[in-house]
């Protein structure tokens, strides 16, 4: 199983991140959204607590995100990455 050190895996939080950041929304409004705390953003957003796919899902609606199209795109790095080993 990947880490949450892997650079997939920050790839991933990377671009939820990045998607809060540009649509403005800040860690405490997502939280509430999520009904969760801060914290719970500030713990997955800087590696120091996993997601699990329905947590993944759910966030990344809630950021405008396709979350098919981010896994497709992790798909893609892997196969890219497989084939050059």
């Amino acid at each position: 199983m990947a880490s949450i050190y892997s650079d997939e895996y920050q790839s991933v939080i990377r671009t939820l991140r990045e998607a809060r950041i540009n649509k403005g929304i800040t860690q405490e409004s997502l939280a509430k959204a999520l009904d969760r705390p801060q914290s719970f953003v500030a713990k997955f957003e800087n590696g120091e607590r996993r997601l699990d796919v329905v947590e993944f899902v759910h966030i990344a609606c809630l950021l405008s995100l396709d979350p098919a199209v981010a896994v497709k795109e992790l798909a893609k790095k892997q196969t890219r990455k497989a084939i050059k080993e």
